[in-house]
């Protein structure tokens, strides 16, 4: 069904009728020498083409290899960030553990102390 409509198309689209193709035909100088200079011509317009498209692939390079160093050393600057964090982090656990330790002598003192005013009082 779509080999139909392609079809179609393509003869709609068609300006001239089939006929006059065998036309063309019978001068292949004239025809091989439009298509020498037009090939010249797309050939030199590709090379100006590949040119700037070089040049504009080699500017993107540079600036994709900026933005990715620029985004690298952010990385490394949260990572420093981070590692400073975790030092904090490590220093008030420890701090926290050193109260804690702290805390549960003193209540071990306290339940001495109360031990002896009870028997104490017991007596």
């Amino acid at each position: 069904m779509m080999a139909n409509h392609l079809v179609k198309s393509d003869t709609r689209n068609c300006k001239r009728p089939r006929e006059s193709e065998p036309q063309m035909l019978d001068s292949p100088q004239l025809s091989s020498a439009g298509k020498s200079d037009s090939s010249v011509s797309e050939s030199s317009g590709l090379f100006c083409n590949d040119e700037s498209l070089e040049k504009d692939l080699n500017d993107m390079s540079k600036e994709i290899n900026l933005m990715l160093s620029t985004y690298a050393k952010i990385l490394s600057e949260r990572a420093a960030v981070d590692a400073s964090y975790i030092g904090e982090i490590d220093g008030l656990f420890k701090e926290a553990n050193t109260i804690e330790n702290f805390l549960i002598q003193k209540r071990e003192l306290l339940r001495q102390r109360f031990t002896v005013i009870a028997n104490t009082l017991h007596r």
